[in-house]
């Protein structure tokens, strides 16, 4: 039974590939170009510093500075899209907006302007076939202050599992952590769990709490259709952390769950 929730704390989600090998052709001009065929979706345009991924990727000839990353960025500030050589991403971020699921709106949004790149990379960057090699996934969840979160040392209310070591010295400052555990689901899947503090970036001085769970995995250098069938998979297993991490109580009165046969 599948397992859905009305009303998650989900605050960004992240759908991103990773191409082995990256696309040399790919060049700073044909970047104006692919934005014109997405431009009244995404009518902002932003650089940034190439992100890592699983293949580096040097300056090729007649390319006078290395081609950053790309932003392109949705009216709403919502939607966002990243491209570089080696990478193309999808990224909803919640700005007041209600989540509006993985399988229902998000996969089939990255699934459409992937599928524009695609085509555009064919037509214009002389690249047949894009290999894919890794594929993230990942869902990052803030909670701010409320009923049932009031700081760090109420974490284990939302994490049953998770603790603060305590002594018989009176703490001076309220705690601060950042921890990561790693969990091998299957060969090509592995997920990350990090749990960490720190302040709300558009409330300084309000405390949050962040919940991330990605789900990463090397696929080496297959088509889209392969890459379909993993994220299909890393979705099942995100969900499936997420209900067995958190507090049962919590998700039914604050998340309110529904169950779905699978």
């Amino acid at each position: 039974m599948k397992v859905r929730f009305q009303n998650p704390p989900i605050n960004e989600l992240i759908i991103a590939t990773y191409f082995n090998p990256p696309l040399f052709t790919l060049r700073n001009e044909h970047i104006g170009l692919f934005w014109s065929k997405i431009r009244d979706g995404f009518p902002e345009v932003e650089q940034q510093t190439p992100y890592g991924g699983v293949a580096s990727f040097e300056q090729v000839g007649g390319e006078i500075f290395p081609m950053p990353r790309f932003w392109f960025v949705a009216e709403d500030q919502i939607n966002l899209i990243q491209l570089q050589k080696n990478a193309f991403m999808f990224n909803w971020r919640r700005r007041d907006a209600e989540y509006p699921h993985f399988a229902e709106n998000l996969k089939p949004a990255f699934d459409k302007y992937y599928a524009a790149f695609e085509d555009f990379a064919r037509e214009n960057v002389g690249v047949q076939d894009i290999q894919i090699d890794q594929c993230e996934l990942t869902y990052i969840n803030a909670i701010e202050v409320c009923e049932y979160w009031q700081g760090p040392e109420d974490t284990a209310k939302v994490i049953p599992s998770f603790s603060i070591p305590e002594t018989e010295i009176e703490p001076t400052t309220a705690p601060s952590f950042n921890c990561t555990y790693v969990y091998l689901q299957s060969n090509d899947l592995q997920l990350r769990v990090n749990i960490r503090n720190g302040e709300a970036k558009a409330k300084p001085g309000t405390p949050v709490l962040v919940f991330e769970i990605k789900a990463t995995g090397r696929l080496g250098q297959v088509g889209k259709s392969s890459a379909d069938r993993w994220f299909g998979r890393a979705h099942e297993a995100i969900i499936a952390s997420f209900v067995n991490l958190t507090s049962k109580g919590i998700q039914e009165e604050f998340w309110k769950p529904v169950r779905e046969d699978a």
